[in-house]
């Protein structure tokens, strides 16, 4: 196996540096340049796996950069390490860049080692994808040549191929997965929520019956569901008060902005109005957004989403308050099924809470998607 290599792209010499510094030790080559026409001429001569660019540059900006890298080595797994979040970067990143992550700046230092070792895995995995596809061409050639035992062969093959897809599906959700997990640890009060909302509503459809595809699409929707306040100011969301009016209106753009992310990923297609609409009311009031939706209309994902929602916000320490208890959570269900809460959804969840109780609300619950999509 040829040796890891990584390209490292900023304008700033001391952060090269300090790249260096920090992976010295590591089982790989590391590669510096502090220009973009530096770094393309330095790849037209040096192979590397990965490059780890910053965003804003003086020849041209990361996300142009990493575009370029994708035409001309369009296997090399990209990545963007800079101390700008604004959602239009984010959102040309992915669509342009097709980055594999996004690494905000000050960086901690084992999540960016471990990060590296995750890229070259995923190199790797390409590879190794692309060569089961061309060994499953050149058995087709054969295929009229062969018995019916050769046929089983094949199949086991295409099994193996179908493996390995699904898992690279699964890691490209859980890359798009971070950009929400970005947004959760922003704010000490909020951090995991995103996953938590996701398991909540997973068990919920479970409950409620629900097919393996739609509960599948539910975690997907729960885990991505806060991915657009990314688009949002970090003084509203880290805001240690009850937010003002104003400030309310502006938090309330966020789950256009995440379907607005989400859009350019077609295997995500089911799962962006999931995302949009998780904060309509079920009556169809005003107090529900974007689009007012009312009853069957809200997708129904979107309604089990609500629900798992506001239970891990109630069930959360707040700045302004301390978690509420059980009772309170069951009163607010009953006081408000039929106006924000769809019924059904909300005497699924009683079951729930009245079979489990508070282990049902324990912060250290995990979904294990690979069991489950493999089931």
């Amino acid at each position: 196996m040829q040796e890891h290599t990584v390209l490292f792209v900023d304008d700033e010499v001391n952060i090269l540096k300090a790249l260096q510094r920090l992976l010295r030790n590591e089982p790989m080559q590391v590669l510096t340049a502090s220009r973009p026409q530096e770094a393309i001429g330095l790849l037209e001569s040096t192979p590397a796996q990965v490059v780890v660019s910053d965003q804003r540059m003086p020849e041209m900006s990361g996300v142009d950069f990493l575009s370029t890298v994708r035409e001309r080595h369009p296997d090399m797994v990209r990545m963007m390490l800079t101390g700008y979040t604004e959602m239009n970067i984010a959102v040309d990143a992915i669509n342009k860049g097709e980055i594999y992550r996004l690494i905000t700046k000050p960086w901690n230092d084992d999540e960016l080692k471990a990060t590296l070792r995750q890229a070259f895995d995923h190199y790797d995995l390409k590879g190794e994808i692309k060569r089961l596809n061309q060994v499953t061409r050149e058995q087709n050639f054969k295929l009229q040549d062969m018995n019916r035992n050769l046929e089983t062969k094949v199949r086991e093959r295409t099994k193996q191929l179908a493996a390995k897809h699904q898992e690279l599906r699964t890691a490209y959700i859980q890359t798009i997965g971070a950009l929400a997990e970005a947004i959760d640890a922003k704010d000490a009060y909020t951090r995991g929520h995103s996953e938590r909302v996701a398991v909540y509503s997973s068990r919920l459809a479970r409950e409620m019956g629900l097919r393996k595809e739609m509960i599948e699409r539910i975690y997907f929707a729960g885990l991505l569901h806060d991915v657009g306040k990314i688009g949002i100011p970090d003084a509203i969301i880290t805001k240690p008060d009850r937010l003002t009016e104003e400030e309310y209106l502006e938090i309330q753009k966020h789950p256009e902005i995440g379907a607005k992310i989400l859009e350019p990923v077609e295997f995500l297609g089911s799962v962006v109005p999931c995302v949009r609409h998780h904060h309509e009311w079920f009556d169809g009031s005003d107090r529900g957004y974007p689009d007012r939706l009312r009853g069957d209309k809200i997708p129904l994902p979107s309604r089990v989403i609500l629900v798992c929602d506001t239970v891990e916000a109630m069930t959360s320490d707040r700045p302004y308050r301390k978690a509420l208890p059980l009772e309170t959570v069951v009163r607010e269900l009953h006081k408000y099924s039929g106006s924000q809460f769809d019924p059904q959804c909300v005497d699924a969840f009683l079951r729930l809470l009245d079979r489990d109780g508070d282990e049902f609300i324990s912060k250290d619950q995990k979904f294990d998607i690979y069991a489950f999509i493999g089931s």
